[in-house]
């Protein structure tokens, strides 16, 4: 089963925005700060999981790294300093792995972001889908959907779209880029 494209790229943006925060633990000499950056690993590790994305074993490696030094038999060095010294050092690979996976969902999703665009402009245009502000907007996107799912002109569109995106995605899409003004009966409201 396919996930939502948009929540993980909502959630990819959610752990980056979280990194200053982590280096902010760092600058500070946080006591804490190999636990944060644990956590932070482990829920991202989780979001790849769930998303079936194979950079989740880039993010173990990291962490493995990190866990080395309580295996070790040198002990020259504390344990906590040596696990501090390779977090530090790993924080760019970090989010450079995070960064790269966003970059590639996101980029799919600005692709058919700007498809749902030109086909409801070329759907206003049309004429056939009038906006009724009197029923429910989610009746609303239904049709305009409908309209490109059935419109010889406009099939293709759709089949690309539900070949990258699952339908809930499609629909938020489609109710984010959709300018109701476009949709409006204009001789109802003046206009001819």
């Amino acid at each position: 089963m396919r996930l939502s494209t948009i929540n993980l790229v909502n959630s990819l943006k959610n752990k980056l925005l979280e990194f200053p925060q982590i280096v902010n633990c760092l600058e500070k000499k946080d006591i804490s700060f190999i636990e944060k950056v644990f956590f932070w690993i482990k829920q991202t590790e989780e979001i790849f999981s769930t998303y079936n994305i194979s950079e989740v074993s880039e993010l173990a490696g990291v962490r493995s790294k990190i866990l080395t030094p309580k295996y070790s038999d040198m002990r020259s060095i504390s344990v906590k300093k040596s696990q501090l010294s390779i977090a530090s050092q790993s924080l760019y690979e970090l989010q450079h792995t995070v960064l790269n996976v966003l970059h590639r969902y996101d980029g799919k999703l600005e692709e058919c972001r700007e498809l749902v665009r030109q086909l409801l402009l070329i759907v206003s245009q049309t004429h056939t889908i009038q906006y009724n502000s009197d029923l429910p907007f989610d009746q609303f996107i239904n049709e305009l959907w409908q309209f490109i799912n059935t419109n010889e002109q406009l099939k293709a569109g759709a089949v690309r779209l539900r070949t990258v995106l699952i339908m809930d995605d499609i629909r938020i899409l489609i109710a984010e880029e959709v300018n109701v003004e476009d949709f409006v009966n204009n001789e109802v409201h003046g206009v001819r």
